[in-house]
């Protein structure tokens, strides 16, 4: 049997698929197969790299989940058998299970990295938290991302394994955005990400129609997976659609102040955005936050109206503050690199405990 690593990287959008191959890209050329959706957003070119089928839609969902994922897992089977001694998930994806079950039925470690573990609200369907479990509980070894996440996984499902936390490195994404060093004066405010119940902007709207005089203007921009009713006015514009690289780097580059008023969290890849930017952040005290960010590293607010607001406020008319956030962000990304984050995991999966 080979001693290869296979991983596994089906998701299209956001950015897991990204954290995925930025993780990847600083392994041992020789050491592992990268098989990667078909149909992912462009991402980083990454050796070994392998293309599979996998959906675009629900309909397809339902079609190749029947039809291509059996007939990948017959196809792969004597390759698995004969190169692989380990299977290595980046996240959660609905098409992990068929491999995790292989490579446990063969005895061979598959090592999972869990990013929320308990599912947000709005997106805690039942079922899909089930399934999620299974995952987990079916995973020799977990990799965290914040102990946040890890404490309430293992209260949650009851369960301890052998397990490792490693940060969000810094989304490569940034490079399209302009030297940070730029004068920040202006108070263009920027929520980023996909949208979603648990992540606070109806909440940033409200703050932003009684700050509206103070402000330049506030973009909310990212893929809802709900129907907003929050609407366009001079001073706040939605852009609810998935974003390309070159839209998330220019409104990195737009912004001056970037927010976060989320009313839970686990960790969060938008905080390593604002650290690659340097932009200085107005978060909310929730989760794993925290371990994200050190006190004196973005102004920390309540997951409330009133504490909201004095925070944005705050850093709208306070300039000395913004420029000392920025000069932190600049220090922090210099510890976040991928090679570091990467050789912690390389080493991880080549463990025997």
């Amino acid at each position: 049997m080979s001693s290869k690593i296979m991983i596994l990287s089906l998701g299209r959008t956001g950015s897991l698929p990204l954290y995925s191959d930025n993780i990847v890209l600083h392994f041992p050329e020789n050491s592992y197969d990268y098989y990667k959706s078909k149909y992912a957003i462009e991402g980083i070119s990454i050796p070994n790299q392998k293309s599979l089928i996998t959906y675009k839609s629900a309909f397809s969902f339902i079609l190749n989940t029947l039809f291509i994922l059996p007939f990948y897992s017959l196809v792969l089977l004597p390759k698995i058998v004969k190169n692989y001694r380990i299977l290595y998930l980046p996240y959660f994806h609905l098409w992990n299970l068929p491999f995790i079950l292989l490579f446990r039925l063969l005895g061979r470690d598959v090592i999972l990295t869990v990013h929320d573990g308990i599912l947000h609200k709005g997106e805690n369907g039942f079922l899909l938290q089930q399934y999620s479990n299974l995952n987990i509980r079916l995973s020799s070894k977990l990799i965290f991302l914040t102990n946040y996440v890890k404490v309430n996984v293992e209260k949650t499902l009851k369960l301890i394994k052998t397990s490792i936390i490693v940060p969000h490195g810094l989304i490569e994404t940034i490079s399209l955005v302009d030297s940070p060093s730029k004068i920040n004066r202006g108070k263009n405010i920027l929520f980023i990400g996909r949208i979603s119940p648990y992540k606070g902007v109806e909440l940033l709207a409200e703050v932003i129609e009684d700050i509206r005089d103070k402000i330049d203007k506030c973009i909310i921009a990212g893929k809802s997976i709900y129907e907003l009713k929050i609407k366009d006015t001079d001073k706040l514009k939605i852009q609810d659609k998935y974003l390309s690289d070159v839209e998330i780097g220019g409104l990195l580059n737009w912004a001056d102040i970037l927010v976060l008023p989320y009313l839970e969290a686990t960790q969060s890849g938008v905080i390593t955005l604002g650290i690659s930017s340097e932009l200085p952040m107005v978060c909310t005290n929730v989760g794993g936050f925290n371990e994200q960010l050190d006190q004196d590293e973005c102004i920390w607010v309540e997951p409330n109206k009133d504490s909201l607001k004095k925070g944005l406020v705050h850093l709208i008319e306070n300039q000395s503050q913004r420029d000392y956030l920025i000069k932190k962000m600049h220090k922090k990304k210099l510890s976040l690199k991928w090679d570091t984050i990467s050789l912690q995991i390389f080493k991880f999966l080549n463990t025997n405990e």
